[in-house]
Parts: C-alpha cells; sequence; structure tokens
C-alpha cells in the first residue's frame, strides 16, 4: 500500500497534474461562489416576499436569477478563453460549456420535483445564451471589467480558499448523486418493504410532462428483488475490502500529518495570508462610486477606519478614498507603525508624492501597493497585487508620466514577476492632479522581458504589449523546405503589439494599433501592406491579434520568410501556401 501511497503523492505533485488541477480549481471555485450567491437570494427574497407584493419579489427573483447566470457565463467563458488562442480553444469552449450548464442545472433545479424552480427557466436559457454568444463574440470577453473581476476571483482560487470551494464543489454534487440515489433505491424496495409491512403504503410517481393529464407508476416485486441484490453484493465487498482499506488508512495517517506539517504546506498558508489582502485591495477599485451600495458601505468603512489592526484600516480609508468625495486623511494619520518608500512628482505645477508600501503582513521589501499623497491627503490607486517597482520617468517625477484628457495624467508602475521565468505586467495609474483625485488603475500589457517601450503619443501612452516566450526550439541547419528551397534556419518569434491608453472618464480606455505594430514589427518587407498584416495575424479592433507569434525561416535562396503560428510550442514547418517571403 506504501508504494501506492508514494505513486499517488508523486502523481499530484507532477506537473501535468497541476496543469490540469488549476483551471479546474479556478472552475470550481467560481462555480461554488455561484451556488452559493443563489442560495443566499433565495433566503433573502423569501423574506422579502413578506413585505413586498407578490409581483415584486417575483420580478427581482427574475432579475437577479438573470444577471447572476449571465455573469456566471461569461466568468467561465473567461476561464476557457484564458486570453489568448490556441489550437485547443474550441475543446476548452465545450467542456467550460458542459461544466456550466450542470452548475446552472444543479443551482435552479428543486430536488423534490426535479424540475426548475419557478422563476428560473429564463435565467437558465439566458446563462447559456450568453455563453454562445461570447462563443461567437470573444472580444467582449476581454473586456477590462471581465478581465480585472475574474482576476479577484482567480485569486480567491489560488490560495485554500480555492481548495475549500473545490471541495464543497464535489460535496454538492456528490450530495446530490447521494439523495438522488438513495430516492431511486428507496422507490425501488417500496414493493418489499410494502409486503413485509415495513411501510403502509406504495410511493407512486406521477408525470405531468405528456398531455392529457398525469401518468402514475409504480415499481415492481421484481425490481424491488434485483436492486436488493445489487446491495447485498456490494455490501459482501465492502466487508471482504474493509480491512484492507483501514489498514491502508492507518498507514497513510503519518505520511498526510508529515505533509500537513511539510514546508511546502506553511508555504500554502502563508501565501493564502497574502492573497486574501490583495483581494481585497483590488476589489476596491470595483466598488461604484456612487448609488445605493456606495451609500451603504460609507458608514461601514467608518467604522472600520477606527479598527485596532492596520490593515483594517489601510483598507478603510482606501475605500473611503474612492466611495466618498469629501474624505480626508494624512500620511501620519494612516501610515503610523510602516514606513513608506515616497517618490516626488510634479505635473502642471502641482507637486505630489507616491508613496510605495508592502501589503499587510508582506516583508517590507515587497511593494504590492501605491498611494498618492498630496494636500487633500492620502489615495489609494488601486495598484496590485505582485511586487511593483516603478518606471524610470521625466525629471519632473520619479516615475513614468504621461499627459492625458481633461488634466489627467497616466503613472506607469512594472510589476515584477510573481513565479520565475514568468512575465512582467505594466500597470497604469489615473490620477487628476487639479482636484486631487485618483481615478482607477488597470493592468492593461504584459513582457516576458519586462520592457513596455512606453513612449507618450496624443492624450495617452503608447506600450509594447509581448506575449511569453516560446518553448518551441529554434532549428539551425538540416529544418526541411519551403517553397521548395531548404531552410537554414527556423525560429519562432513573438509579435509584439503596440496599444495605446488614455483616461476617458473615470476609466482607462485601452486601444490596439495595429499601424503602429505593423512599422515596428519589421514585417513590411514579408506583408506588404497593412491590411495583408492584419489578415495574416487576425486583428480584432477590440481585443487586438489573435495570433501573437510567427516563424521567422532563413532559405537557402537568401529569402527571410514568416508564417503565423497558431502554437508557438507545437514544431515542424507550415504548409507552403502559408508562406510570406521578402522577396
Amino acid at each position: 500500500m506504501e508504494t501506492y501511497l508514494a505513486q499517488a503523492q508523486a502523481l499530484w505533485g507532477s506537473p501535468e497534474f497541476q496543469a490540469l488541477l488549476v483551471p479546474f480549481r479556478t472552475l470550481s471555485s467560481i462555480s461554488a461562489m455561484f451556488w452559493m450567491l443563489a442560495r443566499l437570494a433565495d433566503l433573502l427574497l423569501a423574506g422579502l416576499k413578506r413585505l413586498l407584493f407578490d409581483e415584486v419579489g417575483a420580478l427581482l427573483s427574475v432579475a437577479y436569477a438573470i444577471a447572476l447566470s449571465v455573469v456566471y457565463a461569461a466568468m467561465m467563458f473567461y476561464t476557457s478563453l484564458q486570453g489568448a488562442w490556441h489550437p485547443s480553444l474550441l475543446w476548452r469552449e465545450i467542456c467550460g460549456f458542459g461544466f456550466m450548464y450542470v452548475m446552472l442545472g444543479v443551482t435552479f433545479t428543486d430536488l423534490r420535483t426535479r424540475r426548475l424552480k419557478p422563476h428560473t427557466p429564463l435565467a437558465f436559457f439566458l446563462g447559456v445564451c450568453a455563453y454562445l454568444f461570447l462563443a461567437r463574440a470573444p472580444a467582449l470577453a476581454r473586456q477590462g471589467a471581465v478581465g480585472e473581476f475574474h482576476r479577484v476571483l482567480e485569486l480567491f482560487a489560488a490560495g485554500g480558499w480555492g481548495n475549500v470551494m473545490t471541495a464543497f464543489t464535489v460535496l454538492v454534487a456528490l450530495g446530490s448523486l447521494a439523495a438522488m440515489a438513495v430516492s431511486e433505491i428507496a422507490f425501488g424496495l417500496s414493493p418489499l418493504l410494502y409486503k413485509l409491512r415495513v411501510i403502509k403504503a406504495l410511493p407512486v410517481r406521477f408525470d405531468f410532462s405528456r398531455g392529457g393529464g398525469s401518468r402514475s407508476s409504480a415499481p415492481s416485486l421484481a425490481r424491488s428483488f434485483f436492486i436488493l441484490t445489487l446491495l447485498a453484493g456490494g455490501a459482501a465487498m465492502a466487508a471482504y475490502w474493509w480491512p484492507k482499506l483501514r489498514a491502508a488508512g492507518q498507514a497513510a495517517v503519518p505520511a498526510l500529518q508529515s505533509r500537513a506539517q511539510s514546508p511546502e504546506a506553511a508555504a500554502a498558508a502563508a501565501k493564502l495570508g497574502r492573497v486574501l489582502p490583495a483581494v481585497s485591495f483590488t476589489a476596491v477599485s470595483a466598488l461604484p462610486r456612487q448609488g445605493t451600495v456606495a451609500d451603504l458601505a460609507v458608514p461601514v468603512f467608518r467604522g472600520l477606519l477606527g479598527a485596532p489592526r492596520e490593515a483594517d484600516r489601510w483598507l478603510a480609508a482606501a475605500a473611503l478614498d474612492r466611495l466618498d468625495p469629501d474624505f480626508r486623511i494624512s500620511r501620519e494619520q494612516l501610515f503610523t507603525s510602516t514606513p513608506s518608500a515616497s517618490f516626488a512628482c510634479s505635473w502642471s505645477g502641482l507637486d505630489f508624492e507616491i508613496l510605495r508600501l508592502p501589503l499587510p503582513g508582506d516583508a517590507a521589501d515587497k511593494t504590492r501597493t501605491y498611494w498618492i499623497a498630496d494636500r487633500r491627503g492620502v489615495h489609494f490607486t488601486g495598484v496590485g497585487p505582485g511586487d511593483l517597482r516603478e518606471v524610470a520617468g521625466s525629471s519632473a517625477c520619479a516615475v513614468a508620466a504621461y499627459g492625458s484628457a481633461d488634466g489627467a495624467v497616466l503613472l506607469a508602475f512594472t510589476e515584477a514577476p510573481q513565479a520565475q521565468g514568468g512575465p512582467s505586467r505594466l500597470w497604469l495609474t489615473a490620477y487628476r492632479p487639479e482636484k486631487r483625485e485618483a481615478l482607477t488603475a488597470a493592468s492593461p500589457a504584459v513582457s516576458a522581458s519586462g520592457d513596455f517601450a512606453l513612449f507618450a503619443a496624443g492624450a495617452g501612452v503608447v506600450f509594447a504589449d509581448a506575449p511569453a516566450s516560446s518553448a518551441a526550439a529554434s532549428c539551425q541547419g538540416a529544418c526541411g523546405k519551403v517553397l521548395g528551397s531548404r531552410v537554414l534556419s527556423l525560429a519562432t518569434e513573438p509579435l509584439v503589439e503596440y496599444r495605446g491608453a488614455m483616461v476617458e472618464g473615470d476609466a482607462i480606455k485601452v486601444l490596439p494599433l495595429s499601424d503602429r505594430t505593423y512599422e515596428r514589427s519589421g514585417l513590411d518587407r514579408n506583408y506588404r501592406s497593412l491590411a495583408l498584416f492584419e489578415a495574416a495575424f487576425r486583428f480584432d479592433p477590440a481585443a487586438g491579434f489573435l495570433n501573437r507569434w510567427y516563424r521567422l525561416a532563413s532559405l537557402a535562396d537568401g529569402r527571410r520568410c514568416v508564417s503565423v503560428a497558431l502554437d508557438p510550442a507545437l514544431p515542424g514547418v507550415e504548409e507552403s501556401a502559408a508562406w510570406a517571403c521578402d522577396r
């Protein structure tokens, strides 16, 4: 049994199994939260029905179920999309649809009647339609708000909370299956129990789905004996295997205890302690500035401002700065025990400082939040999580600063890779110096090298967005043939896409710039016009280029040819018709 346990532990720790577990954990965490929100809504609406008219309660039930179902479908589709095109996209979308369809059914089905609950059929239908619609228009799922909301859910799923939600989802599914099995067994054994006078009456099931009234059915005695035989056989097998299973469990206890006390378990607990504050500060940026939610949240956060824990006071100040225009708090009042590194900045003759502080519970050298301090007080920028570092800026500002519309300024920061070999992330913060107001923050780009090539353009900033480097090995020498000529070298290169960012209202708007990408790609010799370039790399006006890698081949006759790579990790040479050469 120890051999089996070692094999199971090796399988659990293998990169392949973890690669399958991570998306499943994300899907199950989102599904569990959706299930819990639906149940909470049932309780709230049950209370509201006592206070409101039946028609109003029904309308609220339908509206909430529709909103919850559509948002859930969007999050499930975004998980399957994974932000980029890939040959496995169709299968990921199919698996995501199946997962979503099952969870919608589990959430909206009444276990007693085996039918959808009242007021939920429309929500079930619209949730399915929303997923199918996003499959036809994936650019909508790449909107900044969808990505940021999904990022918050991923942070929940990354720690112990995700494991709890995964276990909860599995338990709900197993519980539903167990309840169904017990119900069917009891129904099948009812004739035998009736003969033995254990029950006083046979259960009868009615089917109202057929036209012309209802149909009733009751099980036969032969069915009872068949089910009894299956149960007896299962009990005999369980009695035979129980001593071996018990011995295996006792042998596994020391291994599980050592695993729970291992450095890996301590590291996972520490990671959860970092993830939860990061999620809290990221969620602040999603709070509405006005409306009922803001009115209800302000008193709550004002009470939290006097909490004994410094982390709670930071979170309250970040939320109140967004929700309450009259809120003021100085740096000395807020940061009483944590020293902050500050960077001086000046824009349009107005001076302010940028404060760099760690998240609560992190070491002092781990910078995960940025704040802006001016004459009004301290403003949380919304940047995080990650080990953030400043980007070299102008002489008037210690960080990269770019002018935008309405007198706003875009401040750029770089998030260091959170894993070895991982990509860096660019963060942009919008701030209005004349109003002393931090608007919002966004993470619009990643780069394997950490160089985003920032430069000012118009009323905003242009930056380079490069995908992670390819895992495909380059080839030198005998690399096959292209267009009848021998290939001397073959390499897979990322397409560095250029995007523009500007402040529009209270949000940061990001637009893909295909013309700048074409100009700076160096492929104008292969694709003679921008239209051909956009067609080859599948340009979407909202999402940008869908194909982000290409194969660069040097031929024996001196030509340099390019072919779009659908998957950078796939080896080999594409068909001749897919190559574009410089002459």
